[in-house]
């Protein structure tokens, strides 16, 4: 048995529902339910849902139950605005040579994407090319840049993972292209290409939110 509190195991079992895109925004859950599923009592699971409510992943509505909030979409443009900033500074700043610890790193990401993309597995694919992205940061080993993508990062895979549930399920895997792009730039040394390549995505990402909304 885990040595885990009750209230972490739902934290984690439940929010892992969430970014896997089981649970879609506008469901309603029942912590009777969800003490039923997880095998314990309403307690941990109350103050589990408690902790997803601050991070903004459900609402609880009284006398109603436990609302799935999706992603506000000025939000996301902001964070994908902020993401795009740290990726550029740290191109910018990070000389070449100081990539070549983390390539091998990116490399792995890079492969589990593409598995992933093969094997049709939404969560897998768009965590490996967040977690890809997280490498490069990484190339700066500043520790508060870090903690600022890990703040966003899930808040990030649970809408992606929730838009490709709901509206585009037979979409290709294009995003892998930019992947492969950027690290074959980033061996080569070229933070120019690497850096045009990320704003040029990112602007793409923008407009394809629109025609969301």
């Amino acid at each position: 048995m885990s040595d885990l509190p009750l209230v972490e195991i739902a934290y984690r079992q439940i929010r892992q529902k969430l970014l896997n895109g089981d649970y879609l925004p506008g469901t309603m859950l029942s912590e009777n339910e969800l003490a039923t599923e997880l095998n314990m009592s309403r307690t941990p699971v109350r103050d589990a849902m408690a902790l997803l409510s601050r991070e903004g992943y459900v609402e609880t509505l009284k006398k109603r139950g436990i609302l799935v909030k999706g992603v506000d979409i000025k939000e996301l443009y902001d964070m994908f605005d902020l993401m795009t900033a740290l990726y550029v500074y740290v191109l910018d700043v990070v000389e070449p040579q100081q990539f070549e610890e983390d390539l091998p790193t990116m490399k792995v990401y890079l492969d589990n994407l593409i598995e992933a993309a093969e094997q049709k597995r939404y969560r897998e694919y768009y965590e490996n090319g967040l977690l890809f992205m997280r490498a490069l940061l990484a190339t700066m080993h500043n520790r508060s840049i870090l903690q600022t993508f890990d703040m966003y990062k899930d808040k990030i895979l649970f809408f992606v993972v929730v838009y490709r549930t709901v509206n585009s399920p037979n979409r290709p895997y294009t995003s892998k292209k930019l992947y492969q792009e950027v690290y074959r730039l980033l061996s080569e040394g070229n933070m120019t290409g690497a850096k045009k390549a990320i704003v040029e995505s990112m602007r793409n990402i923008r407009e394809e939110l629109v025609r969301y909304l």
